[in-house]
This record gives structure tokens, sequence and C-alpha cells, in this order.
């Protein structure tokens, strides 16, 4: 297949491919038949010489290619359509997925409010999740993702804007023996805890800091989720390392208290940033994108 067999409609079908990862989605999503997306993929695979989409029990996963060619793929489109469209980005009449990576506290914290925006100025977008992990930054440089929100000490070369501050506290059952009393290391250490294990969290400090005081303390689970795991809290001694805005929430629903850690582990205060990659610095839909998220940031810190 020579490169002029690969139309606009051909490429637009590729990259919902890539992203529905399912012949059915793709075709409802088009518009089309299913058997016209099948024949589009037999075409795609010819070109490329290279599967693209392979089975793995119930799933389509990409190849390592096709993982290849989605970020480029998304950005050509978006090139063509920025030259094929009007010159100023128009919010209510965009189409369209926009992927931002985070965890469940932004879902809780953050997305709510940039729903909410999207649903009164753009309804013709909607937004994929993905959960944080080491790849996002190569998915971030790469075009897969849009946009990712974090707290993370980490930010490698992205670009970045603070939305606000945020803290660590303890989340422990209402009666727990902790409540009542100023925390100490020793009773921080005394009880099993929940680690909610995040790529570069700042928890890990806890740890780095109680080592520094010949301490250690007893992770009776991990979990990747800060919502969850304040309910392993509500009937044990378990304690719960979490953002101070989360365990607001989870004080409220389960009933529990939240206490301070000890000054000497104590974290500090943090910058929760929205964070994307230089090449989206120009582009508009990504720059309304950013507005959006930064009028959600003003309205959390205006609640605090």
């Amino acid at each position: 297949m020579k490169l002029q067999d690969l139309d606009l409609n051909l490429l637009r079908t590729l990259d919902v491919l890539l992203e529905e990862r399912q012949v059915s989605r793709t075709a409802l999503r088009l518009g089309v038949t299913q058997p016209a997306i099948s024949h589009a993929l037999g075409r795609l695979r010819r070109h490329f010489g290279d599967p693209l989409l392979i089975r793995n029990g119930q799933e389509m996963i990409l190849t390592p290619r096709a993982a290849e060619i989605a970020g480029p793929l998304r950005q050509i489109l978006a090139g063509i359509r920025q030259l094929s469209g009007p010159a100023r980005f128009e919010p209510g009449r965009a189409k369209g997925r926009l992927r931002i990576a985070c965890t469940d506290y932004a879902l809780a914290i953050v997305m709510p409010h940039v729903l909410a925006g999207l649903a009164l100025e753009a309804p013709g977008l909607s937004i994929a999740y993905s959960h944080i992990s080491e790849s996002m930054f190569e998915m971030l440089e790469s075009g897969f993702l849009d946009l990712c929100l974090t707290g993370q000490a980490s930010c490698r070369e992205l670009q970045v804007e603070v939305l606000f501050r945020e803290r660590f506290v303890l989340a422990a059952r209402a009666d727990h023996p902790l409540v009542g009393a100023p925390m100490t290391v020793e009773g921080f250490v005394a009880y099993p805890h929940v680690m909610v294990d995040v790529v570069h969290s700042r928890l890990h400090g806890i740890d780095e800091r109680l080592a520094g005081l010949s301490l250690q303390r007893r992770i009776a689970l991990r979990m990747p989720s800060f919502l969850a795991a304040a309910y392993f809290a509500r009937d044990s001694d378990l304690i719960v390392p979490i953002p101070e805005r989360i365990a607001a929430i989870q004080a409220r629903s389960l009933g529990l208290a939240i206490l301070q850690p000890p000054p000497a582990l104590d974290l500090g205060a943090y910058d929760y940033v929205q964070a994307w990659h230089a090449r989206r610095n120009d582009d508009p839909l990504h720059q309304w994108l950013r507005g959006l998220v930064r009028q959600a940031g003003r309205r959390i810190r205006v609640g605090d």
C-alpha cells in the first residue's frame, strides 16, 4: 500500500481503533458498520506490516508498533483539524475525547468542577481517565495523554501550573486509641498502616524520615486508591495517611477522625499541579482545557 492510500478517513479510523481497542465500539463512534471497520483494520495492517491490535483474552491490546503510532497520529489529525477548522477554538462546536491522567484524589476533588465546566461550555467533548503511572511522562510526550493532574514530587521536564496547596493528615476510626491526644512518633508506628502506592508519591518521605529515627512502620495493606483506603480504617486500628481534602470527605461519610501527623514526620504542604508537554503550549484546545482546570483550582482554593 502506498502512502496516498492512507486517506484521512482511514487515519481517523485508526485513531479511534487505537483508542477504543474494539471494532464494535469504533463502528459505533464513527457511525459505520462493523464489517467496514474490520475491512479498514485489514488495510491498515497490510500497510504497516503489523497486526496493530491483538487479542489478549477478552480484550484487544496494542502492539509496540501501534503504541508508537498512536501519539504522532493524534498530533497529525489535530493539526489537520486546526488547518481545516476555524482559526479560533470554539468549545461549543468541539467534539472528541480528552485524556487526563490522575489519581482518584483528582477524580473526587478536581474533576467534578472540570466536568461541570465541560458540560456547560463544550458538551461535545468527553474525558477518558487514565491512572497515574510511570509511563504517563512518555504518554504526554507522545501526545497520547493530554494532561496530568498530580501532587507527585517529580514532573520531569513537563510544563506545570500550580492549582492549589494540599497536605497529608491521618484518618482513623473515631474511637481509635490515638484520638484525643497529640500524636507522637511512637504512637504513629504502634499501629498498622494503609499505604496508598502512587508513582513518586510524597508519602514515601514518611518512611525515609522514620528510617532516620531508626524506626519502621508496619504496612498492613498497599493499594492504589485514596478514596477506598479510608474504608479500611472504619472498623480497625489501621491508620491511613491521606490528603486532607479527601480525609474531610471520608470523615463526614464514614465517621472517621482526622489526626495530625507527629511534627517530626509532617510532610508539610505541597503543590497540586496540572502538567503537560511543552508542544501543547500553543494548542487552542489545550489552552482552553488548562483554563477550565485552572478555574476548578480557583474554586477549590476558595473552598479552603
